[in-house]
């Protein structure tokens, strides 16, 4: 790290410094690109920022771009009580806009740690293509894009300054306990933790987690149990995510819904399975549903995208075939620009894709708001999302638990305007049991002053439907 601690780890004072990135990463192996002293990155970093490095470049990056970039802090503290930050993007980011939302997050798993490196050189990238590279230019116009580059603060930090580095969990010892620094770093402590990606409520407990607390895919006491899932819950409930991608190492992959056994075949499968499919050509990979092309997972982050609200989400495995989940910096340089030890495999292309497919209305549902100048318009849905039926420790399965969920956005109406164009999830949502969507409708709230009006407003995929509500305006 940028900074030392001391700790007490098993009784020994321990001075804990982050080594050089590339003496930490895997040694190299037989055709490992040799360092270098600059890269071709938006950047050119040749070396794997620590959690301080990246917490401060969000911070200057918002302060040295306020009209396209604001940070701004998940309402949840890690386990360890970090901070965790995210970035808004797009032109005149600090206005109210119904501009359709992609999500992109790196580091769920600590040990993983290109996916920071990716995910905030795709941020650098977008800010120096503005006027320069046409499709960027007009996706900053058209998309709102939310960066977590974070997820996993506390991992990340042991991980990276080689306390645990292949933690792969976050630092939660024992439920219902704060444990401290320290206590995540003892030894005896490594492979204890929550694996986040196994802790989102959609098909939580099913296949492809485990119930006990020392293996890697351990999926928590309950869903949602971990604050740094539970800020990712509320980010997406709060925002109209139409596209959302999770990056990971090391597998060469393009993973898509389902990912555990208990789920049917999406609702939306043509069109999710066709960007799918794109996106495995932009990175030369296999491209799919987790259990066809990968393994069985229950509890991701994609099942409570897709589920909760119909979003469009990803996983995307980089930096494969070194047999590490951080290999030597060059491979990240590599898989950015899908040249060297990738080619033909670029992470650039696959982000550029799923960014223009946040803004192509065909994936998602349009909104033609007309309603007073000035007012509030907010949308809301509420309902039960649902587990698995889930796997006890006798193998037996429990009944699902049914977790309320509400989804609510908002945007003002700009002064001297009186219609406005919202893009948004369909209110039809996916079921959880057939290949059906569930006919479901948004309430629509417009506010000016005391005076309200609310409607049901019913909208699909591809669809554009027309609301009035400039009655609220309107004294009674």
């Amino acid at each position: 790290m940028s900074r030392m601690r001391l700790l007490v780890v098993a009784g020994f004072v321990v001075l804990a410094k982050a080594a050089p990135a590339q003496a930490a990463a895997a040694a190299p192996g037989a055709g490992t690109p040799r360092p270098a002293t600059t890269s071709s990155l938006p950047t050119a970093r040749v070396t794997y920022r620590t959690l301080t490095e990246t917490n401060l470049e969000l911070e200057r990056l918002a302060a040295a771009n306020p009209g396209r970039v604001k940070r701004f802090a998940l309402p949840h503290l890690s386990v360890l009580g970090q901070t965790v930050w995210a970035l808004e993007i797009s032109r005149n980011v600090a206005e109210s806009s119904g501009k359709p939302v992609f999500l992109m997050t790196g580091l769920h798993h600590s040990r993983e740690w290109p996916t920071v490196e990716l995910t905030m050189e795709f941020v650098h990238d977008i800010l120096k293509s503005d006027g320069v590279d046409t499709t960027i230019t007009r996706l900053l116009d058209e998309v709102r894009f939310i960066v977590v580059p974070v997820v996993n603060p506390d991992g990340y930090e042991l991980s990276r300054a080689l306390l645990n580095e292949q933690k792969r969990k976050n630092c939660r010892l024992e439920s219902g306990t704060t444990p401290t620094f320290a206590d995540c770093a003892n030894p005896a402590h490594a492979g204890a933790g929550v694996n986040l990606n196994r802790n989102y409520g959609a098909f939580w407990g099913g296949g492809g987690a485990n119930i006990a607390a020392n293996q890697g895919s351990y999926r928590g006491v309950a869903p949602f149990s971990e604050p740094e899932v539970q800020n990712m819950r509320d980010l997406m409930a709060a925002n109209q995510v139409v596209v959302a991608l999770s990056n990971h190492t090391p597998d060469a992959k393009v993973l898509r819904v389902p990912s555990a056994a208990e789920e049917p075949t999406p609702a939306d499968v043509a069109v999710y399975d066709s960007l799918a499919q794109l996106l495995g050509k932009d990175l030369n990979w296999p491209a799919g549903p987790w259990p066809k092309i990968y393994y069985v997972a229950s509890g991701t982050m994609e099942e409570q995208a897709y589920y909760s609200a119909g979003t469009l989400a990803f996983t995307f495995e980089h930096a494969p075939g070194q047999r590490s989940f951080h290999p030597a910096y060059p491979f990240v340089v590599d898989q950015y620009s899908g040249t060297g030890a990738y080619p033909g495999s670029s992470a650039r292309a696959g982000f550029v894709r799923l960014y223009a497919a946040a803004a192509e209305p065909a994936l998602h549902g349009v909104l033609q708001v007309r309603a007073p100048s000035g007012a509030r318009l907010t949308i809301t849905k509420s309902f039960d999302l649902e587990t698995a039926p889930v796997i006890q420790a006798d193998s037996s399965r429990a009944p699902p638990i049914r977790l309320p969920t509400t989804l609510t956005s908002s945007m003002l109406v700009p002064r001297g305007a009186n219609e406005v164009t919202w893009h948004m999830n369909p209110s039809l949502r996916p079921s959880q049991h057939e290949q059906a969507h569930l006919d479901e409708a948004w309430t629509l709230t417009c506010t000016l002053g005391a005076r309200t009006q609310s409607v049901k407003v019913r909208v699909v995929r591809g669809a554009v439907a027309r609301v009035d509500v400039r009655r609220c305006g309107r004294a009674r």
